[in-house]
Formats: structure tokens, C-alpha cells, sequence
């Protein structure tokens, strides 16, 4: 049995859904919205819209700069820390304030307490 041939219509376009009108409405309207937003931010930035050209030479900035080694840097830094946590020396001579080795402290501490330290029985 032959098979039946299907003829389509031709193809078309719904008129009615998107018209002339509403295009140019919608460019209306997109256009409004961005000349009123330029508005907006021309009275909320006045000053941006002129071009202020650099002075030579350029302004140079003061430290911090970028560190050459940073790895170098922190094991000076490491090192001088280390120093000064494990050893002793004046703070104030007059007044007679030292600091003393970390595990010194942390071991008299342990021993002692600390004075007025709550839950503490040491005054």
C-alpha cells in the first residue's frame, strides 16, 4: 500500500504576538532607563568625568614594599623570635622588669599560678 504523501502549509508567523508597537516601546523605555542612569551617576560622581593626567615622575609610595624572599625573610624573623623566647635579658633596668626563657616561665607559672588568677588559691 502506497504511502500518503503529507502536504504542510506553507510557514507563517503569528502577528499578533510581538507588534511594532511594543518594540519600539521597549527600545523607549530601555533607552529612558539608561539616559536617566547616567544622569544619576554623573550627579553622584561629578568628578569622574574629567581626565586628570599623571605628574613624572610617578609618585613613590612608602614601605611596606614586596619582600625579595619572603621564605628568607620569615626564617630572619623566625630565628629573632626564637631568640628572644629563649633567652633573658632587662626590659626596664630602673623599674627592674626582665623577661625570662618561655619554658621558665611556663614552669614557674605551673609551680606558682598566677596571682589573683580566678579559681586560683594563691592572693
Amino acid at each position: 500500500m502506497p504511502e500518503k504523501e503529507t502536504v504542510l502549509r506553507p510557514a507563517t508567523h503569528e502577528p499578533h504576538d510581538v507588534g511594532s508597537r511594543f518594540i519600539i516601546g521597549a527600545v523607549l523605555v530601555v533607552g529612558g532607563s539608561l539616559l536617566l542612569l547616567i544622569g544619576f551617576v554623573t550627579v553622584l560622581f561629578p568628578g569622574a568625568l574629567h581626565d586628570k593626567p599623571l605628574r613624572l615622575p610617578l609618585p613613590t609610595y612608602p614601605a611596606p614594599e614586596l619582600q625579595a624572599s619572603p621564605p628568607q625573610d620569615f626564617q630572619a624573623f623566625y630565628q629573632q623570635e626564637m631568640e628572644r623566647l629563649n633567652s633573658a635579658g632587662w626590659i626596664n633596668r630602673e623599674k627592674g622588669i626582665v623577661h625570662i626563657p618561655i619554658d621558665l616561665a611556663m614552669r614557674k607559672v605551673a609551680q606558682d599560678g598566677i596571682k589573683d588568677w580566678p579559681g586560683s588559691d594563691r592572693k
